[in-house]
């Protein structure tokens, strides 16, 4: 079945052979849907073999609109808890790009788009190239980093220290109105530091109980 698939699947001319990706391949009937979602700090072709696809791509400046799963809460924060563009908020709508796929087609997907990927006249086989850019291990780093030192509080006590932590966090997210942008690298290379201390020692405490 993967032999008779990849003859189905030409490697695309305009990547470069020696250049580092990840190739994922997908078979699908009519009515497949799979759901709205981000591949983060990862930019993507997708390329249409057979069968008709729909992808709808969104990037609102207002992540609260894919209602992304809670980071602190799951390690699926690339999902939206919605799955579907259709059970959004009405102001996510207007920020939707639709786009038809038909056999030959190949789509160029950024970093971070959100998209919802469905069959409309299957079978389906098409496939996807990924580029890993620099950011995205630091980035999953950072985000496991939050969700388990989040957990750990949570764990611990009556749980004030998990919902102190909640509130800090809001809080140094805010935009500062001293410096403007370019607040976040810093604050993650805090957090960083102050996530693997705060680690160790919260373990150490549990330890000598």
């Amino acid at each position: 079945l993967v032999e008779s698939f990849l003859e189905r699947a030409p490697f695309p001319l305009l990547l470069e052979d020696e250049a580092p990706f990840q190739v994922a391949y997908w078979m699908g009937s009519t009515g497949n849907n799979f759901g709205l979602h981000t591949d983060m700090f990862t930019e993507q072709f997708l390329c249409q073999h057979q069968g008709t696809k729909e992808v709808l791509l969104l990037l609102p400046e207002d992540a609260s609109l894919v209602d992304p799963f809670p980071f602190l809460e799951t390690t699926l924060y690339y999902k939206s808890r919605s799955r579907s563009v259709k059970n959004l908020h009405p102001g996510a709508a207007r920020e939707v790009l639709r786009i038809i796929m038909q056999p030959g087609d190949v789509l160029y997907m950024p970093s971070w788009w959100w998209h919802e990927v469905r069959t409309l006249e299957g079978p389906s086989c098409s496939t996807t190239y990924r580029f890993h850019l620099e950011d995205a291990d630091r980035f999953l780093k950072v985000m496991n980093l939050f969700y388990q030192f989040h957990k750990s509080a949570a764990e611990y006590g009556t749980g004030h220290l998990a919902k102190h932590l909640r509130s800090f966090f809001v809080h140094a997210l805010q935009p500062s109105k001293k410096t403007g942008e370019g607040w976040f690298i810093p604050l993650v290379s805090c957090t960083l530091g102050f996530g693997f201390g705060w680690l160790c020692a919260l373990r150490h405490r549990c330890s000598v109980r």
